[in-house]
């Protein structure tokens, strides 16, 4: 009589992606965070406090970081979605999908507010 137990299975490229995505995930998602919240260094991008338009520049910096708020909690509630609902739990090829929309959302939140440092024209 043989036991099933002490043998690991290898994975499937199906269930696979979905743990490749999920580390994919959390890591753009704590340098979100990171850069996000992080300590600004004296809003380098703004230049100097006593510079002509500083002021306006930390406002539309600051509007930005709000913006991309909303692209980042739609990554962060996929990405519990993925793990937590029973229907995306018995399908991994469904879960690889969500969890690549959520990477997309993670990279435009990114994305979002980068474009908030830059100059305005």
């Amino acid at each position: 009589m043989s036991s099933a137990r002490g043998r690991s299975r290898p994975r499937s490229p199906v269930t696979a992606a979905p743990v490749a995505l999920l580390i994919a995930n959390a890591l753009v998602a704590v340098s979100y965070l990171l850069f996000v919240f992080g300590d600004p260094g004296e809003n380098v991008f703004c230049g100097s406090p006593s510079a002509a338009g500083y002021a306006d520049c930390v406002d539309q910096m600051t509007l930005f970081a709000i913006a991309s708020l909303i692209p980042a909690m739609l990554a962060l509630i996929l990405m519990v979605a993925a793990f937590i609902t029973p229907g995306l739990r018995e399908r991994p090829g469904l879960r690889a999908q969500t969890l690549g929309y959520s990477l997309i959302a993670w990279v435009i939140a990114g994305s979002t507010f980068v474009l908030g440092g830059l100059p305005s024209v």
